[in-house]
């Protein structure tokens, strides 16, 4: 009966768990229901009448001028369709359709963009007709958001389900588990009073009155948990720290002690008075100047890109806005590292534990630990950096042979240029294929710069790294919350041509100028797609730091 009662509250509050609540578009001419974790975003486009985005997923509408009939909004996605498979790009289907519920229809197509579902839709509704641009839902979410368009304040009919009628069999009585405990009892049968204690707890339990007595029994029973569990885990570190032997009852090939205290403290004291020494250092860099634009600025001058990134740890995605307010995407991945990093970090906990425990007299529960391994007991207790060898080797694996390529595409998910790793340092190819240009990474260890190569073989321009004092100290201390970060600078031969402004307020923000007399030094997408390849390439190092 309690468990029927839960299961209908539970499926009862399920839709309001689901539900997130309505959007309304510019001019409150549809409303929509989007799931739980959708935002309301910004975007420069005036024809955009709505925007939501979670994450990197992201759902546009776009009002049409005019009002179009199923026909014209076939034709409209026809064309898109028609549009992608002349570049190539693999679709999940032909035009297909979802009902309005009933009122309308919209048509829509959905391909596969930089690892993500993207889509494409029009559709007309309350007499004014709208395109889509999704990226990042699955069909079925897809769908299920278009279904609710509506107007605002429109109430959708949803057919009510058919009442099932539920056959209700005749509980039968149960057997008193009294009675059952003296006919399997025997000479062990529980005594009566035993039986009929018991019985009256469980009633206790049963009718509330429980609740007092578990009020006076917690208290007493958890220190004694506590202790116990404190007692056992020191008992299983001080069993471990006992001498163990592995394979055979022999001992690790190699003896290993941990690490001394006093060094762990050094590289603690050095790591802090240093990472406190390369931000003052850092803070002495001053941005080049350029000479403002002309009042006038002619359309094709599309700088400064104003570029925000996010990281995760298999991709660094750039957006990009341009002066013209236009919108571009890029994409770089970057699969191994998080197994290079995962080694290299799992290497330090390990070492850094065993100092800590070795601290409290357990230095060597490490080592027995190991040893119990089976067959290889006592090479990983000789050698425990082993263990993170194998992601290691992993993620070099990836490195070398899953070359990472960035991509850059524009608002409508088509690739404009893609930047990759050939026999040079980066060979920039347009969105057919074609090579348009090379990066060349020329210089020392310290005072580096790349090379702009078109294919005649000329240097068009070259970038910089304008601070090259401080990518040792990168190495070292990692960007320091973005304060130790990478500059670079464009220049036309010797002459300054533009440069990397970083967002003093976010490290994930940068602007890339550019001087006005170098406006046609090479095409823009060009020089953006080098110098987004060069950052990616050279990615700052993030390390733990105390700021």
């Amino acid at each position: 009966m309690y468990i029927q009662v839960l299961l209908r509250a539970l499926l009862l509050a399920l839709p309001l768990c689901a539900a997130a609540g309505e959007f309304k578009d510019k001019g409150d001419t549809i409303a929509v229901d989007f799931p739980s974790g959708w935002n309301a975003g910004k975007s420069d486009d005036p024809l955009v009448t709505l925007r939501l985005e979670r994450g990197k997923s992201s759902f546009e509408f776009s009002k049409q001028d005019s009002e179009l009939g199923d026909y014209y909004l076939k034709a409209r996605v026809k064309e898109q369709v028609d549009s992608l498979r002349s570049k190539g790009t693999t679709l999940a289907g032909d035009v297909r359709q979802v009902s309005l519920h009933g009122v309308s229809t919209a048509y829509y197509t959905s391909y596969e963009s930089m690892g993500a579902e993207a889509y494409i839709a029009f559709f007309t509704y309350n007499a004014a007709s709208y395109a889509i641009s999704a990226r990042g839902l699955g069909d079925g979410d897809f769908r299920a958001v278009l279904s609710s368009v509506r107007k605002p304040g429109e109430k959708i009919e949803v057919p009510k389900p058919k009442k099932i009628k539920v056959l209700r069999r005749k509980k039968e009585p149960e057997e008193d588990f009294t009675t059952q405990i003296f006919k399997d009892g025997g000479d062990d049968a529980v005594s009566t009073a035993a039986v009929a204690g018991s019985t009256d707890i469980l009633n206790a339990f049963t009718s509330g009155a429980s609740t007092e007595a578990a009020s006076a029994v917690e208290p007493s029973t958890a220190p004694s948990a506590a202790a116990a569990a404190g007692a056992a885990a020191q008992g299983f570190l001080t069993e471990l720290a006992k001498k163990q032997e592995g394979d055979a009852g022999l001992p690790p090939y190699l003896p290993r002690k941990p690490l001394s205290a006093v060094l762990w403290g050094a590289l603690l004291a050095f790591w802090i008075a240093g990472s406190f020494a390369a931000r003052g250092v850092a803070a002495s860099y001053q941005n080049p100047k350029l000479p403002p634009p002309p009042a006038e600025v002619p359309p094709d001058f599309f700088f400064p890109f104003v570029i925000s990134k996010s990281s995760s740890f298999k991709e660094v995605v750039y957006q990009v806005v341009t002066r013209q307010k236009q919108r571009l995407m890029a994409e770089y991945p970057f699969e191994h590292e998080i197994f290079i990093a995962g080694s290299v970090y799992g290497l330090l906990l390990l070492h850094a534990g065993w100092s800590l425990l070795a601290l409290t007299g357990n230095g060597e529960a490490v080592v027995n630990i190991l040893l119990r391994v089976p067959l290889a007991g006592r090479a990983l207790a000789s050698v425990p950096e082993a263990l993170f060898v194998p992601p290691l080797f992993y993620g070099l694996f990836l490195y070398f042979t899953r070359k990472p390529v960035l991509q850059l595409f524009d608002a409508q998910n088509s690739l404009v240029l893609e930047v990759r790793p050939e026999i040079v340092y980066g060979l920039i190819k347009d969105g057919n294929g074609k090579e348009v240009a090379r990066l060349v990474r020329k210089g020392s260890f310290l005072y580096r710069y790349w090379e702009f190569v078109d294919t005649d073989n000329l240097v068009v321009f070259s970038i910089r790294d304008d601070f090259p004092k401080g990518f040792l100290l990168r190495k070292l201390f990692g960007s320091l919350g973005g304060a130790l970060r990478s500059r670079y600078g464009i220049f036309a031969q010797d002459r300054r041509a533009g440069f990397v402004f970083l967002d003093p307020s976010s490290q994930d923000r940068f602007q890339i100028h550019m001087d006005f007399a170098f406006a046609r030094l090479g095409h823009p997408a060009q020089v953006l797609a080098a110098v987004l390849y060069v950052i990616s390439r050279e990615k700052d190092p993030v390390y733990p730091s105390p700021f």
